[in-house]
């Protein structure tokens, strides 16, 4: 009997601890959940006391770092600072930010907070009255070549200009690019006995493009590349004396600055902005377009988290680049374009110029068209680090030391090619006759030193470096060099013979594809007018550069973006200017 007091006692006093922890729980404790983001689970732990959200805490998760990661940590600093779920995404990194909410929930449910309490904002935060406005003639969206390009001419022609940026520094892509700029030019072509001309360039393009783009628009490019170059160089741009083939590329046009690299292009466009007074602001996102009466006349945007206003009594020219780091928008239009694979783009390009053309009835074109370049960095897919002149004088072998195809095929042959290779990534090798310049040499010299070029004395120590067979490398190289000697690939029909692999030492690094190039965007007309879905003119509203499509088609020939955002650029900013 006094057993089975001490029971009931023991009972009751275990239930009394229990409602009394429940009650003390409810809105206590830590609770950890996961919910499904754009690459995997996403995991968050939530604290809690009394009611009140302590910390948002991500745990395990497969989003891509350089695309999600930022934007998912500050969902979880604006859940705790509103105490509420009532947060917004970020572009670019939308389902990644659902999945911190959503996972969140799941804690603060679990912790016995009220589901509809929780997306009350306690604090929310405080937004001034009044929104500053800025007036100008034209207002330029994003500072790449197209945007500053588009300012510079514009304000040539009497307008006042501002240009807008959302990151801290000026450039986009360009600044990214090893800058091959096509353009037909006799006085440095004859001599070395390449003839081309306009029409050449126009086939070439289109044919590379398969046939996908606007015919128009191609023939703008290829007709006044040449005008684009002599911008640059009134700018101060200088060019090298060199001609060369951009991977990719389809014919000996192609024009390196003194640097080669896109760092110049940028310099000198930005002082010639600075010559002419045009306005550059910097972190400062675009986030709408503002449309009055049916015409496009300003942006809202966002400058360190307050809301500005900039009018525009002429035009608005979009050159906000492409979307190869938004990987939601491009699996929506290719989904084999996973969060895993490398980009090589500025953070920037996540579409936002495009999503703000299309909320105002833009039509879109050739989205499903994305290129990725063939030979990126294996860790980072950028395009540096690469072997000079190892396109027309090396080839490309894949894991098992063969070759797999011509190396001067297109860029979407080349990089589908290379992924269904074993591992997904090859090897680009050549010899000492890379080159002959002491530049490229001390360049070359570094990257051995860096670890990123292996450097071999004899084709058998290169094999042994990279993980071949002896016999198979030694016999793809003869193979290839017997090719060289009768100018004729009979294996793969590679075009380009310029260099046979005989000359040690043997140079060697990994590559792989990387997202590069979204050849699809906002339709545009001759004027670079932005169109409509019912092809009318969208009045008040241009764009050029990576925000376009039709211009590329289904692939761009390397080489052709140069002037693409050049001449495009110009045409945008003149038509804004004069209310075309």
């Amino acid at each position: 009997m006094k057993h089975r007091a001490k029971q009931g006692l023991l009972l009751a006093l275990c239930t009394l601890f229990v409602l009394y922890c429940g009650c003390k729980a409810k809105g206590t404790g830590c609770a950890t959940a996961t919910a499904q983001g754009c690459n995997g689970p996403v995991e968050v732990t939530v604290t809690a006391d009394n009611g009140k959200i302590l910390s948002v805490e991500l745990g395990n998760h497969h989003e891509t770092p350089e695309v999600a990661q930022a934007a998912m940590e500050q969902v979880t600093q604006d859940i705790v600072e509103r105490q509420s779920l009532a947060v917004d995404t970020v572009a670019g990194a939308t389902e990644s930010c659902r999945a911190v909410a959503e996972a969140a929930k799941t804690c603060l449910l679990s912790l016995g907070f009220d589901e509809d309490a929780l997306y009350v904002t306690l604090n929310a935060p405080k937004q001034p009255e009044e929104t500053p406005v800025s007036s100008y003639d034209v207002v330029v969206v994003g500072s790449g070549g197209a945007g500053l390009s588009a300012a510079i001419t514009a304000a040539q022609s009497g307008a006042r200009v501002v240009v807008l940026e959302k990151l801290a520094g000026v450039g986009g892509n360009t600044v990214r690019s090893t800058a091959l700029y096509n353009c037909v030019d006799d006085a440095l072509q004859h001599p070395l006995g390449i003839y081309d001309s306009e029409e050449i360039f126009f086939q070439e393009t289109f044919e590379g493009g398969h046939e996908m783009a606007k015919p128009e628009l191609v023939r703008i490019l290829t007709s006044q590349a040449d005008e684009g170059m002599r911008f640059l160089e009134e700018q101060g741009l200088q060019f090298d004396t060199v001609i060369d083939n951009c991977l990719g590329g389809a014919h000996d046009r192609g024009h390196y600055s003194l640097a080669h690299a896109g760092t110049d292009y940028i310099e000198v466009l930005q002082t010639a902005c600075d010559r002419l007074g045009v306005t550059i602001v910097l972190e400062t996102a675009a986030k709408e377009l503002i449309v009055d009466d049916g015409r496009v006349c300003g942006v809202r945007a966002v400058c360190r988290g307050e809301k500005q206003e900039y009018r525009a009594a002429r035009g608005v020219v979009l050159a906000t680049g492409g979307f190869g780091y938004n990987v939601e928008m491009r699996m929506k239009y290719d989904h084999t374009l996973t969060g895993d694979l490398l980009c090589s783009n500025s953070p920037g390009s996540t579409g936002d110029g495009i999503l703000m053309a299309q909320a105002v009835g833009a039509n879109l074109i050739g989205m499903e068209y994305i290129e990725l370049y063939p030979l990126g960095d294996v860790a980072t897919g950028g395009l540096r680090n690469s072997i000079p002149n190892v396109i027309n004088r090396g080839i490309f072998v894949n894991t098992l030391g063969e070759r797999f195809i011509r190396e001067d095929a297109g860029r979407d042959d080349l990089s589908r090619t290379i992924l269904e290779q074993p591992d997904g990534f090859i090897y680009v090798i050549t010899d000492d006759d890379c080159t002959v310049r002491q530049s490229e040499r001390d360049y070359l010299e570094g990257l051995v030193l860096m670890g990123e070029v292996v450097r071999a004395d004899s084709l058998d120590e290169l094999a042994d470096a990279l993980g071949f067979e002896r016999d198979v490398l030694k016999a793809t190289v003869e193979a290839y060099n017997l090719a060289v000697e009768k100018q004729s690939d009979s294996i793969f029909g590679r075009q380009t013979l310029l260099n046979a692999l005989d000359t040690p030492p043997f140079y060697a690094n990994a590559r792989k594809p990387t997202v590069h190039h979204t050849l699809g965007g906002v339709e545009i007309d001759t004027y670079a007018r932005v169109l409509s879905e019912a092809g009318q003119p969208i009045p008040g509203l241009y764009a050029a550069g990576e925000v376009t499509g039709g211009i590329h088609g289904a692939n761009r020939l390397g080489g052709n973006s140069f002037p693409d955002i050049i001449v495009f650029g110009r045409i945008a900013g003149l038509s804004a200017a004069q209310c075309r």
